[in-house]
C-alpha cells in the first residue's frame, strides 16, 4: 500500500488516535474560551474568524475518531493551532490561564474550615481572600503596638514597627495592582506565588530603609519638603521598589567620589569605540597622510 493510501486510512480501533483526539478537544475547549471572552470585549475581527473555530468542532466532537484518518487529524491539528495563536494575539495580554485564574466557573474545592482562610472560588478570588487575612494580622500587630505604646509609654520592640509598615505597604501594592489585573482578567497564576515574596521583601526593605539608610537620607532630603516618621517611610518604602532603589542611588552618589573631569568616558556602544580608537591612533601618527585619511573616516562616523 502506497503511502498516501496509508494517511487516507481511517485509524480503526487506534488508541493513539482516541488519545490525540481527546488531546485535541481539550485545546479546541480552552480555544472557545477565548474566542467567547474575545466577542464579549469586542476583540473578534474579523467576525467569520467564529465560523473558522467552529468548523473544528465538527470534526473533534461530532465526528468518531475512529473513522479519521491521519491526514484528517494533522490537518485539524495545523487548524487548531493556527487558530489558537490568532485568537490569542487578539486578546493578549489574556490567556487562557488568567481567564481560569479569574473565573467561578473554575473553583478550587476546599472543606469549610480551609475554605473560610484560603477560600473555595476561583484562583485569583481565594488569593484575595488570603491577602484579606494576612491585612487583618498586620492591622492587628500594628494596633497592638501603637497600644503598647502609649499605654507602657517607652517600648523596647519599637524595632520591628517599620517592618510592620514595610509590609503593610506592600500589601496595598498588591491590592491594588491584582484589582487592575483581575478585573482586566489578566491575573496569571505565576504572577500569584511571587506575590508572597513581594509581601517579605516589602517588610525587609521598609526596616532596612528606615534603621540603616534613613539617618543619611535625612540630611539629603529637606525636612520642610519631607517631614515623616520610621513608620511613613517603612510604608513608603515597601509601597514602592523604586523608592528603595532611588534611595540607594542617592546615598551611594552621595558616599562616593564624584567623577573629575580628567577621568576618562567609558564608551558606550560600537561607534564611540571606533572614534576612541581612531582618536588614539591619530595621535600617534607621523605620516600627514596617514592622519589625512584617518580624519576622512572619523568625519564618516
Amino acid at each position: 500500500m502506497s503511502e498516501s493510501n496509508q494517511t487516507n486510512q481511517p485509524l480503526k480501533g487506534s488508541a493513539v488516535a482516541d488519545e490525540q483526539v481527546k488531546h485535541y478537544r481539550l485545546r479546541y475547549l480552552a480555544l472557545e474560551e477565548l474566542l467567547e471572552f474575545a466577542a464579549e470585549n469586542g476583540k473578534l475581527d474579523p467576525p467569520d474568524l467564529a465560523n473558522e473555530v467552529k468548523k473544528l468542532k465538527k470534526v473533534l466532537f461530532y465526528t468518531p475518531a475512529d473513522t479519521l484518518s491521519i491526514e484528517e487529524i494533522c490537518q485539524a491539528e495545523a487548524e487548531l493551532e493556527k487558530l489558537y495563536a490568532i485568537v490569542t494575539e487578539l486578546v493578549s495580554p489574556v490567556d487562557i490561564l488568567t481567564l481560569r485564574t479569574t473565573s467561578d466557573d473554575y473553583r478550587v474545592q476546599r472543606p469549610l474550615w480551609q475554605a473560610v482562610f484560603l477560600g473555595s472560588g476561583s484562583v485569583g478570588r481565594n488569593f484575595f481572600r488570603q491577602l484579606f487575612w494576612i491585612a487583618m494580622i498586620l492591622g492587628g500587630l500594628i494596633f497592638l503596638r501603637e497600644y503598647a505604646t502609649v499605654a507602657g509609654g517607652k517600648d523596647s520592640l519599637s524595632f520591628i514597627d517599620p517592618f510592620l509598615y514595610g509590609a503593610l505597604g506592600a500589601l496595598i501594592y498588591l491590592y491594588k495592582d491584582l484589582t487592575d489585573r483581575y478585573t482586566n482578567r489578566a491575573l496569571h497564576p505565576k504572577k500569584l506565588s511571587t506575590n508572597w515574596l513581594r509581601l517579605f521583601m516589602g517588610a525587609l526593605v521598609g526596616g532596612l530603609i528606615v534603621h540603616l539608610f534613613w539617618p543619611f537620607m535625612e540630611d539629603m532630603v529637606p525636612s520642610e519638603s519631607f517631614d515623616a516618621g520610621a513608620g511613613a517611610v517603612g510604608f513608603l518604602a515597601g509601597y514602592s521598589v523604586d523608592f528603595f532603589y532611588q534611595t540607594l542611588e542617592r546615598l551611594i552618589r552621595t558616599i562616593t567620589p564624584k567623577k573629575t573631569g580628567n577621568q576618562a568616558t567609558i564608551p558606550t556602544t560600537s561607534r564611540q569605540v571606533q572614534i576612541e580608537l581612531l582618536t588614539k591612533r591619530l595621535k600617534e601618527m607621523t605620516d600627514e597622510e596617514d592622519k589625512v585619511a584617518i580624519r576622512r573616516l572619523l568625519e564618516k562616523l
